[in-house]
């Protein structure tokens, strides 16, 4: 009997039409059956076409393992590249694009960040490894990317001259010993023709005293691109150097997709808040950092999704805690260690003004002031963004007003109430609120 899906909306309420013909010589018949009886045969009939499906499989990998068997005992089938892709042809393509690019590296603007020949990986003799076809894919898109991009990242040039320096140090004034760190390493580079590399940082430090904001300023001085991983979320063993590839939803890591797929060699890479990380059922989330801070180790990592390995030892690595002890040892011995205390009250209204300056930048408001030393100080005990919050609504309290400058009444009434209590009642002087 054979089943033909023909008007079967067609019946009374509650039924559904199911056609059949027992061979070729009758025409189709409809039976109309209830519904929960049509499902039935429905999936009976899937069952028998998945059956069948199966069969057919079976029987065609017997005969190409015959004919596999029938072949001289020298000659060997040559390697699969993913779908239609040749080995030999992408070979040589890999290794011509890479004498192309050689004068690239040699100028020092760029660096080999993985072997010519290492995204082959992501599909030669895939569907030996993995009989997965959603990894089969992912790899093949993912060879397909790699290819045209190359081996080699460039290096970002910092943008950390005199001017620039001496801005970072007005808006983070307590962060001046990290930031000589990096002058120091600056320097050196300038001294020695060594490349620069910035050693793994780990900012301790109360919460709300502008360490996240001080590495996206970093990165941004640093002219390099920047992946903030927070560790007080859940992260997982797989969020830096990938999953295991034999979990159904596998996926690569964080570092593998900003140096290798990303634009710079050197991203700064946060990890935020690594003193709340726990162990999980699926690995460690920091125990991939033992290797990717070491500088020997980190220039040949593997990405364990992809089974993939490049050079990590470029990445600017910077770490946030709020407890310092709740680090394991093994780890803080690989950062250069800073403890960030809170800013003096002179260095908050420092801090103000830097954020007023920015805001009002960003407002780009014609005929609009720059907002005055008495807004500054009564914002100058909150953080960072909490100024900014406090500013752009003062802009649009005082644009509402039809004003072209912010007055002390256009700060939100709690920021001006908590100023004012801070400051005894009395409108917040310089150096008063902290």
């Amino acid at each position: 009997m054979k089943h033909i899906a023909k008007n079967e909306d067609v019946g009374p309420p509650g039924y559904g039409g199911y056609s059949f013909k027992e061979d070729a010589s009758f025409h189709s018949i409809t039976l109309f059956v209830p519904n929960r009886l049509l499902q039935t045969l429905r999936d009976e009939q899937l069952a028998a076409e998945e059956a069948q499906k199966a069969r057919e499989d079976e029987e065609l990998q017997k005969a190409m393992k015959a004919e596999e068997a029938r072949q001289p005992a020298a000659y060997k089938p040559r390697a699969a590249l993913g779908g239609e892709l040749d080995p030999d042809q992408e070979t040589k393509a890999l290794e011509e694009m890479a004498a192309a690019a050689d004068g690239m590296a040699k100028t020092g603007e760029f660096v080999a960040v993985h072997d010519v020949l290492e995204p082959l990986k992501l599909v030669k003799d895939l569907k030996s490894r993995t009989p997965d076809r959603e990894i089969h894919k992912r790899n093949e898109l993912l060879y397909k990317a790699l290819k045209p991009r190359g081996h080699l990242r460039a290096v970002a040039q910092p943008q950390i001259d005199l001017r620039g320096f001496e801005n970072m140090r007005k808006a983070f004034p307590h962060f001046a010993p990290v930031l000589d760190l990096i002058r120091d390493q600056f320097v050196f580079t300038e001294l020695t023709g060594k490349p620069f590399v910035i050693p793994p940082i780990l900012l301790g430090g109360d919460p709300g005293i502008g360490k996240t904001r001080f590495s996206q300023e970093l990165a941004m001085a640093l002219g390099t691109a920047m992946r903030r991983l927070s560790f007080d979320n859940g992260q997982t063993g797989s969020s830096l150097l990938g999953s295991d590839k034999n979990w159904a939803n596998t996926t690569y890591g964080a570092v593998f997709e900003m140096v290798v797929l990303g634009d710079f060699a050197n991203p700064v890479i946060l990890l935020d808040e690594i003193d709340k990380a726990s162990k999980r059922r699926e690995g460690d989330p920091l125990a991939s950092l033992h290797s990717l801070l070491e500088p020997v180790t980190s220039g040949c990592v593997r990405d364990i999704s992809l089974d993939f390995e490049f050079n990590a030892s470029r990445v600017v690595w910077i770490a946030t805690a709020n407890n310092l002890e709740r680090i394991p040892q093994s780890l803080r011995s690989r950062f250069h260690e800073f403890w960030i205390e809170q800013p003096t009250g002179g260095q908050a209204l420092q801090m103000a003004h830097v954020v007023a300056q920015e805001v009002h930048q960003e407002m780009n408001l014609a005929d609009f002031q720059p907002p005055g030393k008495e807004v500054v100080h009564f914002i100058a005990h909150l953080s960072a963004r909490e100024q900014i919050q406090a500013l752009k609504r003062a802009y649009a309290a005082a644009n509402a007003a039809g004003r072209s400058r912010l007055t002390l009444a256009d700060i939100p009434e709690p920021v001006r109430q908590e100023a004012l209590e801070i400051a005894g009642g009395e409108a917040p002087p310089t150096g008063w609120i902290h």
